[in-house]
């Protein structure tokens, strides 16, 4: 020490009892400030009549990685024997002057002692110093008229400080993973979100406890072909890095999937396989659900995930059925898709089971909770979602990760959908390109009707060369782009293909990946729909 200090040592006993006391306060917890304020009852009074706890910023902070030297330090804890009570959260800065004893005590990482002041004090700083980091001070001040500061004092405050601070450490890598985790989950979620036409999103998520680690929840929003949009929620059973990492295997999955545009069903299949073919299986639930604005349906699949609810335009919810279909990962469950009608402005509320469930509430009563949150809170989707994290006490944190996906869905205008029957003559390229010119014209878009005739014609083309059967042609005009989808009676879907030298056939699909902006073909109950997407252009 810097100081001289008189004897005065507390006895031998009383120094082990305040080590056991001091070890268990902080064996348990993973919270800065519960350390601090275990260090600052330990010690009083036997050790000190009042006693504070400085940390440094960084500590709070782990995101900001190394900590910088400094002599500006947080107040945590102030504990003071007349009242226990006082001041225990003051959430204030303190500087240290240079050169003084706590500054001095936190550049070399030793004690220090200060004697007598003005008020008749003894003063010692001891620094929370662990793994070749100081952490902070505690400041510890004995009354006038008692004992200073004894040479075996100052060993039992090391002591208790060296395991505040190894406690402070801990807190430290562990936040510094968790945050690594978190962003990891983080940067796997959808954002922004896609505009949809007839489609608005507001969405949550909220990590759960840090004392449990991060969680496997995710969501998305995912554009599909013909103005449709798929709408994704799952979560993975477990915690920590791995729960993380299999959740971003399931999402990119999804995405790679929907690129296919398969029926919902068929989709979770595909999950169900990936999951069982890692080396070691992690389960997860999830709901697949698909919106088509043309036919205003709503297609969905569950695996083993909490029912979607359904909010209809005049507020009322209901939880909608659940088709078979078990955890991922589980196999040998055949899964099966829902389709239903939804009037213009419903909407489709996708959560996890964190947002519904916990230790003190079932999940039945959780769900009716839900419902209710839905039908008394306000109209726009943002608002929405905060009243009800906030109505289910989710708002302030949770022991489980939550993840909420609100979506209104919206049907297509009619003056934006065009259909026209072909009755597969020698004339239908024909006047399939002059239906395009009267298509495109009816919508002001005139400078896009060379390019969509040339490419709906090669649609057109391929669906006469290949398919048996009613062909029909769509348009539709959705806020960023014109989508033209050609439908027929045949299943097997097209393949791009290099047409060899000589070849009659072959480059009217070549030609319209190149020009268009997206094109592809999916299944429907009665064939298949070619189709390609149009950036729209305005005079």
């Amino acid at each position: 020490m810097a100081a001289d200090v008189a004897a005065g040592e507390v006895p031998a006993e009383a120094r082990l009892r305040l080590l056991v006391e001091a070890s268990s306060l902080l064996s348990d917890t993973l919270d800065l400030r519960a350390v601090a304020r275990g260090v600052a009852r330990s010690v009083v009074p036997v050790l000190a009549d009042r006693v504070h706890v400085d940390l440094v910023e960084s500590l709070f902070h782990p995101e900001r990685g190394a900590m910088v030297d400094s002599t500006v330090l947080f107040r945590v804890a102030v504990v003071d024997r007349d009242d226990d009570e006082a001041a225990l959260s003051p959430d204030e800065w303190v500087a240290y002057q240079p050169g003084g004893p706590a500054a001095t005590a936190l550049r070399t990482g030793t004690a220090r002692g200060e004697g007598a002041d003005a008020l008749g004090l003894s003063r010692l700083f001891v620094p929370l110093r662990a793994r070749g980091r100081v952490l902070g001070v505690v400041g510890l001040a004995r009354d006038s008229g008692g004992p200073t500061y004894a040479a075996t004092d100052v060993a039992l405050a090391e002591e208790i400080a060296a395991r505040a601070a190894l406690a402070l450490d801990n807190v430290r890598l562990y936040d510094e993973a968790r945050a690594t985790a978190v962003a990891l989950q983080r940067s796997l979620l959808p954002s922004p979100q896609p505009r949809v036409t007839g489609v608005d999103t507001a969405q949550r998520y909220l990590p759960g406890s840090r004392d449990l680690g991060v969680g496997g929840d995710w969501f998305d929003v995912i554009t599909l072909s013909s103005g449709r949009v798929a709408l994704v929620i799952g979560d993975v059973m477990g915690r920590g890095l791995r729960a993380a990492a299999a959740m971003g295997q399931l999402r990119t999955a999804v995405r790679m999937l929907a690129v296919l545009d398969p029926m919902p069903e068929d989709v979770l299949r595909h999950l169900d396989d990936l999951a069982q073919g890692t080396d070691e299986v992690q389960l997860a639930t999830c709901v697949y659900a698909v919106f088509d604005p043309v036919t205003r349906s709503l297609s969905y699949a569950t695996a083993g995930h909490p029912p979607p609810v359904l909010q209809r335009p005049d507020g009322l919810t209901e939880l909608l059925p659940q088709p078979s279909g078990a955890p991922l990962g589980v196999g040998g469950v055949p899964f099966e898709s829902v389709t239903l009608e939804v009037p213009d402005g419903a909407r489709l509320v996708l959560y996890t089971d964190g947002l519904v469930e916990s230790r003190d509430v079932d999940i039945d009563d959780g769900l009716r909770r839900l419902g209710r949150a839905l039908e008394e809170g306000p109209s726009g989707l943002d608002p929405l979602c905060d009243h009800v994290l906030e109505a289910l006490d989710r708002a302030a944190g949770h022991e489980d990760d939550v993840a909420l996906l609100v979506t209104q869905l919206s049907g297509l205008d009619p003056d934006r959908i065009r259909t026209w029957q072909l009755d597969g003559g020698l004339e239908t390229v024909a006047a399939a390109r002059e239906w395009v010119r009267s298509t495109l014209g009816r919508w002001d878009l005139e400078p896009m009707v060379e390019l969509g005739e040339l490419l709906v014609s090669e649609l057109v083309t391929n669906a006469l060369r290949h398919a048996n059967g009613p062909i029909e042609l769509t348009a539709l005009l959705l806020d960023d782009v014109v989508t033209f989808g050609v439908s027929d009676a045949d299943q097997p879907l097209p393949r791009l293909r290099k047409a060899k030298e000589g070849d009659e056939g072959g480059r009217g699909l070549q030609l319209v990946a190149m020009l268009s902006a997206r094109w592809g073909a999916r299944p429907t109950a009665e064939g298949k729909v070619v189709w390609c997407e149009l950036p729209r252009w305005r005079p």
